[in-house]
C-alpha cells in the first residue's frame, strides 16, 4: 500500500480510537474491558502512521486528531463532552450556581495570625464550619478512635497530637501531645485499641495502655520501607478483611524503578509484619481509602510532572488486587507516556476511573457514608484537590475539596465543586489537606498553611 493512503487510514483510526475514547468516558460506571476497543483503534492507527510517516509525524498525528476527536464529539453530543476541558467546564458552570459564603467560625482565643480577620469559604452546600482545633505546626493526615477522639500526624514536628471534644460544645480542648521523636509521621489508622503510624521507612504500632493519654508501648509492624529519596509520605486504610493497606509513592518523577516497592499499595498483617504487592503503577497514591461496604480499595493518584501543563491527569483509581495501574509508562486512559509506555505495555494496564485535571494533586479522599447530610452528600467520594493553578484556574493555589457522587459501587455523575475559597486576591491563607468523616457525623478537614482542623455540619440533613 503507497504511503499517503497508509497515512491517512491510520490518521482515522486515530481519530476514531480517539472519539470512542472521550465517548465512553462519559460512563465511568462501565467496565474497564469497553477501552479495548479505543485501545486497539489508537494502536492500529498508531502502528499505520508510524509506518507511513515515522515517529515524529506520529506524535503529531496523536495531537491533532485527539483535538479533532474531542472537538466532534463536542459538536455531535455536547452533553456527552467529558474530556479535561469539559471537566473544567462544568467545575466553571457549578461555581456559577448557588454558592454559600460561609463564614468560619472560632472561638474569641482563635490564634491572631491566620484569623485575625474573619475568614470565609465558600460551598455549594449550606453548611456550618467551625475551627474545630489549632495545632502547633501544619498538620496532615487524620484517624478517630471508636470514643471520638481525633489524632493528627505533624511531620515537621515528629509528632502526633490527641484531640478532644469532651464538652461536646464543637470545639476541641487543649491538643495533646499524643508521641513525638519519630520521623515525619503521616498516614493514621485506629483499630482496637491501638493507632498505627506510617513513617517514611516503618509502620508502627502504637499504645496508650495506662489511658494516660500518652503511649507507652511501640512496637515495630513493619520496616526497611524505602526512603531513600523522592515522595516520602505513607498512607494508610484498612478493609474488611482486617489487613493494613499502605501506599508507598514514587523515588522519582518518571523512571523504571530499581527497587520494586517504590510506586506500590503494599497488604500487610498487622499482627506478623508479612505483606504482599497488592497493586503498582501507581506514582504518588496519598489518598487512600475503602468503599463504605470495607471491599473495594480506592486511591487518588498524583500523575508525573514535566509531560505539558495539561498532562497528565491526575487519577482517581479502584485498586484491585494484582492490578498494574501504568506509572511511568501510562497514565489515565492507558495512554501511553511519550517518553517510556507503549500501545503493547498500556493495554495491560488498568485505566483510570476518573481523570482530574493535571497538577490538581488529589491528596486527601473519603467516603460520606455516616455523615449527617443530605443523601447524596453521604453518597458521595470527597477529594482534596491540593495542587496549583492550572490553565483554567480550577484548583487555586489554596486548593479545594470536590465530590463525586457514588452509587452502586460506582462513581457517577459529574464532579462537584464542594468547598473552596482558601485564596484571597492571589494570596492563601490556608491549604487543605486530608478529609474524614467523624464519629459524630461531621466532616472533618486538616490545613497544613493555617495548622487547623474544620468541622463541616449540614444545616438541614433533608432537601
Amino acid at each position: 500500500m503507497k504511503k499517503s493512503p497508509l497515512l491517512i487510514l491510520g490518521c482515522l483510526l486515530l481519530l476514531a480510537g480517539w472519539f470512542s475514547a472521550f465517548a465512553l468516558n462519559s460512563f465511568p460506571q462501565l467496565n474497564n474491558l469497553y477501552i479495548l476497543g479505543p485501545t486497539l483503534l489508537l494502536g492500529g492507527g498508531m502502528g499505520l502512521t508510524h509506518k507511513a510517516a515515522g515517529g515524529k509525524k506520529t506524535v503529531i498525528a496523536l495531537v491533532f486528531t485527539a483535538m479533532a476527536g474531542l472537538l466532534l464529539l463536542n459538536q455531535l453530543f455536547p452533553e456527552r463532552s467529558v474530556s479535561i476541558s469539559a471537566f473544567q467546564q462544568r467545575m466553571r458552570d457549578s461555581s456559577k450556581s448557588v454558592r454559600h459564603q460561609i463564614a468560619i467560625v472560632t472561638r474569641a482565643a482563635a490564634r491572631k495570625d491566620t484569623f485575625v480577620a474573619d475568614r470565609t469559604l465558600e460551598s455549594s452546600a449550606d453548611i456550618n464550619i467551625q475551627l474545630f482545633a489549632e495545632l502547633p505546626g501544619s498538620v496532615r493526615m487524620m484517624t478517630f478512635d471508636s470514643e471520638g477522639t481525633l489524632y493528627v500526624s505533624i511531620p515537621k514536628l515528629g509528632a502526633i497530637y490527641q484531640l478532644k471534644d469532651s464538652d461536646k460544645d464543637g470545639y476541641a480542648e487543649q491538643p495533646v501531645l499524643y508521641h513525638a521523636g519519630m520521623d515525619r509521621p503521616s498516614g493514621l489508622l485506629w483499630d482496637s485499641g491501638k493507632l498505627y503510624v506510617a513513617e517514611p521507612s516503618q509502620l508502627l504500632e502504637l499504645q496508650d495502655t495506662n489511658h494516660d493519654n500518652q503511649v507507652d508501648k511501640v512496637r515495630v509492624v513493619l520496616d526497611d520501607l524505602p526512603d531513600d529519596g523522592g515522595h516520602w509520605t505513607r498512607s494508610l486504610t484498612q478493609g474488611d478483611d482486617g489487613f493494613i493497606y499502605l501506599s508507598i509513592g514514587s523515588r522519582c518523577n518518571a523512571c523504571v524503578e530499581k527497587n520494586h516497592h517504590y510506586a506500590t499499595i503494599l497488604k500487610v498483617n498487622s499482627l506478623t509484619g508479612v505483606y504482599t504487592i497488592f497493586a503498582r503503577g501507581l506514582r504518588d497514591t496519598v489518598g487512600l481509602t475503602f468503599s463504605p461496604d470495607g471491599k473495594s480499595l480506592w486511591g487518588a493518584d498524583i500523575g508525573r510532572d514535566g509531560l505539558d501543563r495539561e498532562l497528565p491527569p491526575d487519577e482517581i483509581n479502584r485498586i484491585t488486587a494484582g492490578g498494574n495501574y501504568g506509572w511511568p509508562f501510562c497514565y489515565g486512559q492507558q495512554i501511553p507516556d511519550v517518553s517510556l509506555g507503549t500501545t503493547e505495555l498500556c493495554s495491560k494496564t488498568i485505566a483510570s476511573v476518573i481523570d482530574l485535571p493535571a497538577h490538581s494533586k488529589p491528596i486527601g479522599i473519603t467516603f460520606g457514608q455516616g455523615l449527617n447530610a443530605p443523601e447524596k452528600y453521604r453518597n458521595s467520594l470527597y477529594v482534596v484537590l491540593h495542587g496549583a493553578v492550572d490553565s483554567a484556574g480550577l484548583t487555586g493555589f489554596g486548593g479545594r475539596i470536590v465530590r463525586i457522587p457514588y452509587e452502586n459501587g460506582q462513581l457517577v455523575g459529574q464532579i462537584q465543586d464542594f468547598l473552596s475559597g482558601w485564596q484571597v486576591a492571589g494570596h492563601s491563607w490556608g491549604h487543605p489537606v486530608a478529609v474524614t468523616v467523624g464519629t459524630d457525623g461531621n466532616l472533618y478537614i486538616s490545613d497544613e498553611d493555617a495548622r487547623s482542623i474544620y468541622q463541616i455540619s449540614w444545616k438541614q440533613l433533608e432537601e
